[in-house]
């Protein structure tokens, strides 16, 4: 066990020192701990305060946590039908796995990582102090609930995959008992919501309200565990948090007896899926398709192959065509276009059945914008910049950067029309103001690409897609702040005959933006390395 204990250690104290090589991440890793502190400040400044009558309904938090949680759970136990997860990486693989120690205290060693990684992954949680006080009243103690059973759920969800997978592989029948136990739960929260729709006359929302959060949901396992230690935490009952602490607490024994008592190897087992893992994560940094794990074939035309269009640097935007109609045949429609379309939908819809105010369009606006910003600084110049083929032709520095980024640059075009088109359409906005609107999102995705860009010139080779986030998110509130400024000033100048244009000044502001950081690092190809990675 010592030697595990120092592994870790080891592990922990050489990430503190590679910072030194990479000043960029130091002070980036600083920034986000200046943005925690400032997020605590907000508590203890402000005070506990009591419940107030205008604060929002909790049960709002209870469903969105419960939702979240019955999504985590089943992809969880999706993926332990098919190849399920994994405590370690590959080097863990290749030193622990044939080092002579107890198979308990290996399995131990990758609990206790994988707590690790979940608990910094839900630093993010902390990012939210002031809208969970300005909107529930809540305090660090609701606060650090959530944020530990992020982890839990987290954690015992891998651990669920894990030992799913050991119990169902290569046997058909155990398979469908899974399929057949989740398909039931699911089926008993749908009957569960039709019957409080029909005995109490509610609607759809309201009764996914009282679902969510009654004591029977608490009792379901992980999902309803997590909102059970949660409110627990919130109504200051130590029973809830107590069952809830317990359920968590037999069902990680229960797993760890069945992975390390008699025949149970779970090495092999884990191997498989730590290996489709790590093929996975390299695919995704390559931008190639990842490595089929069940084995199904895939069929792929000939006619497919090939690019066929474009000359010198326009090659690189029809090569990503092409790789976007291999995922999807309408290229630039996919799945996020149809999810977004769909829930600005119901949102639309229910904004009108409601009638709310026509200041709600502009929250919409903002948070589809929100929600793109993660999307759209996945851009695929990065991927390019891995490969010498980019460095080779013979063109401008600026043309490649523009080609690179050509796709990025379109789909927020595309997407913004047909998302703000289906909110105009159910939800009866001004459709003037819709154009106004699809513009501001297209702009809006200009400008992250272009952070791309920037995040490249100034932090060069850097694979870790988060740091990615966090830095432009930096660069975005320097960007925004002026953009949304100018828009706001706008409400006040601006006849409400002329209200549809209110975005406009935003617009022109993040199109000028982009423009000045293209310019800026439009010799990105000239000042990079290639380094294959």
């Amino acid at each position: 066990m010592k030697a595990l204990i120092y592994l870790l250690l080891t592990r922990f104290k050489n990430q503190i020192l590679s910072l030194r090589k990479k000043p960029g991440m130091l002070i980036l890793y600083l920034f986000v701990a200046l943005m925690i502190i400032g997020s605590l400040l907000i508590i203890i400044f402000t005070g506990e305060g009591a419940v107030r009558a205008e604060y929002a309904d909790e049960r709002v938090l209870t469903l969105m946590i419960g939702g979240v949680a019955l999504f985590l759970v089943y992809s969880f136990v999706v993926s332990g039908l098919s190849t399920g997860s994994s405590l370690f990486t590959m080097p863990d693989v290749g030193l622990l796995f044939v080092s002579p120690i107890s198979s308990k205290k290996i399995l131990f060693y990758g609990l206790i990582s994988t707590l690790g990684k979940s608990m910094l992954g839900g630093i993010f949680i902390f990012y939210q102090i002031g809208n969970l006080k300005a909107n529930f009243g809540y305090g660090m103690k609701e606060v650090f609930a959530l944020f530990i059973i992020f982890a839990l759920m987290i954690l015992f969800g891998q651990l669920l995959a894990i030992g799913i997978y050991i119990f169902t592989n290569g046997n058909a029948d155990r398979k469908r008992i899974v399929k057949t136990v989740i398909y039931l739960t699911l089926a008993g929260i749908l009957l569960a919501l039709a019957f409080v729709v029909k005995r109490y006359e509610v609607g759809m929302l309201e009764a996914a309200l009282q679902v969510f959060s009654s004591t029977g949901f608490g009792y379901i396992p992980i999902a309803g565990w997590g909102t059970m230690f949660f409110m627990g935490f919130v109504h200051d009952s130590f029973f809830a948090v107590l069952i809830s602490s317990g359920l968590f607490i037999a069902l990680g024994g229960i797993m760890v007896y069945v992975l390390t008592s008699g025949k149970a190897d779970y090495y092999e087992d884990v191997l498989v899926s730590t290996e489709n893992t790590y093929q996975t994560l390299q695919a995704a940094k390559e931008g190639r398709r990842a490595v089929n794990p069940a084995g199904k074939k895939v069929k792929v035309k000939e006619r497919e192959h090939g690019i066929g269009k474009g000359k010198g640097a326009s090659a690189l935007m029809y090569k990503h065509m092409l790789e976007m109609k291999r995922k999807s045949r309408l290229v630039f429609i996919d799945s996020f276009t149809i999810l977004m379309m769909a829930g600005v939908g119901i949102a639309g819809y229910y904004f009108r059945q409601n009638q709310f105010p026509r200041e709600l369009d502009y929250m919409m606006l903002g948070s589809v914008i929100y929600i793109q910003y993660f999307v759209s600084v996945m851009g695929r110049l990065k991927i390019e910049l891995t490969k010498p083929y980019i460095y080779l032709m013979p063109a401008s520095s600026i043309s490649k950067v523009l080609a690179a980024s050509a796709t990025s640059l379109i789909k927020p075009c595309i997407d913004g029309i047909l998302i703000i088109l289906v909110y105009v359409l159910l939800s009866g906005m001004n459709p003037l103001t819709g154009v106004f609107f699809a513009a501001a999102y297209a702009a809006s995705g200009a400008v992250f690409t272009a952070l791309t860009i920037l995040y490249q010139r100034v932090l060069g080779d850097q694979p870790n897609k988060l740091v990615q986030m966090i830095f432009c998110f930096g660069l975005l509130l320097l960007i925004m702040t002026p953009s949304i400024g100018v828009s706001v000033v706008a409400v006040f100048l601006l006849p409400s005959t002329f209200a549809f244009l209110v975005t406009l000044p935003y617009t022109v502001f993040c199109i000028l933006f982009a423009l000045l950081l293209f310019v800026l690092n439009g010799n990105l190809i000239d000042k990079a390395e290639f380094t294959g990675r």
